[in-house]
């Protein structure tokens, strides 16, 4: 529908005569009439008005049929989810491109955007991140959504710490709520039946995968002198605990994601048994950190959980970065670095390259 016959349909709702809604904007009927014909159109800044007068926003009075847009969005959002879902970054971009090309100021749609060409640009090591904090910074300077403000600050940030960017990334931390102040620590008493359950598992599902990275990112961190804050032996318990969780979390071994946090655990204990001269305990750790990276490459992205904890739960997929998936990068330290040296003359070491390249997959 046209501006002219929608300010004609409008204009008699509110029993309003052309001379009256003239009278009003202080102009002619007849320019009333030219418009209601379609030979002319308001200027631009008769639109506020009109606004008021109808009591109608201006998507309403231009004909954009707000609700069918909507949907039209929600499909390539969906869409563009679905294709993350099952790894292709590029079809993805390419998709919100298009989205965003029809829908320039959905904020939606420039987040989505944004996520995207950070998850594409890890995979493909670029450093280059000017589009994403183009796209981030309009998000932050013009939206008032503060769910989708939070989601451009934590894209933006991720892109800053790809880029080696840290003081800015840190800078945007601040700007994000405590854990405290977050939806799920508030609503974790308030979730009640059926409808809500699945909001509890996915928290759920977030706080054992944090537990389990902070755990490891401690064992990891360091004094002002770059000197381990945890002995060897320290972090070797430390990751054992890990380990220890993910199976007494999950009886039924359906880690799922979650498979990662056990690979990492047990590589970095077969690294620490490699650097004692261990090597029977780096043999054990190594095996069972190739369980794991085999069981996070292969597991079916849509499968529910069946251990009690998420039961019925599905976790989702995820996205390769640059070196590749776990077994991928697993196979490449195997073969390429000094520290695995010494475990190339074992009978073992050919073994367990060949389970690696069986399901190992560069991006």
């Amino acid at each position: 529908m046209s501006i002219g016959s929608t300010i004609k349909c409008l204009r008699r709702e509110k029993d309003i005569t052309q001379e009256q809604l003239a009278e009003y904007l202080g102009i002619t009927s007849r320019a009333i009439s030219q418009w209601e014909c379609d030979r002319t159109a308001p200027d631009i800044s008769q639109l506020p008005a009109l606004c008021h007068i109808f009591d109608v926003s201006s998507d309403v009075l231009l004909g954009i049929d707000i609700e069918k847009n909507n949907e039209e969005i929600k499909k390539y959002l969906s869409d563009a989810a679905e294709l993350g879902y099952q790894g292709k970054g590029t079809e993805r971009t390419a998709l919100l491109r298009e989205a965003n090309k029809k829908f320039p100021r959905d904020y939606r749609i420039m987040q989505s955007l944004a996520d995207s060409l950070v998850c594409e640009y890890s995979q493909k090591g670029i450093k280059e991140y000017d589009e994403v904090s183009d796209l981030c910074n309009r998000i932050l300077a013009e939206c008032t959504d503060s769910l989708i403000r939070y989601e451009a600050i934590d894209t933006l940030g991720t892109a800053y710490g790809y880029a080696g960017k840290k003081d800015e990334m840190l800078k945007l931390a601040e700007e994000m709520p405590r854990t405290h102040f977050s939806y799920e620590n508030f609503m974790m008493y308030r979730w009640k039946g059926d409808a809500d359950f699945e909001k509890r598992q996915s928290y759920i599902a977030y706080l054992i995968n944090q537990l389990l990275s902070v755990i490891g990112c401690a064992c990891g961190h360091r004094h002002d002198d770059d000197k381990m804050i945890y002995s060897a032996e320290e972090r070797i318990k430390l990751h054992t605990l890990q380990v220890n969780l993910l199976e007494l979390l999950f009886p039924d071994q359906d880690y799922q994601y979650l498979a990662q946090e056990g690979e990492i655990a047990c590589s970095m204990m077969a690294i620490t048994y490699i650097r004692k001269n261990d090597l029977e305990n780096a043999w054990k750790w190594l095996e069972k950190a190739t369980d794991f990276a085999i069981d996070m490459d292969t597991y079916d992205f849509d499968a529910p959980h069946t251990s009690p904890i998420l039961r019925g739960y599905s976790s989702g997929g995820w996205i390769m970065e640059a070196e590749g998936n776990r077994s991928q990068s697993m196979l490449n330290w195997l073969t390429t670095d000094n520290e695995a040296a010494v475990l190339r003359s074992d009978e073992r070491y050919e073994t367990l390259v060949n389970r690696l390249k069986n399901v190992a997959k560069k991006p």
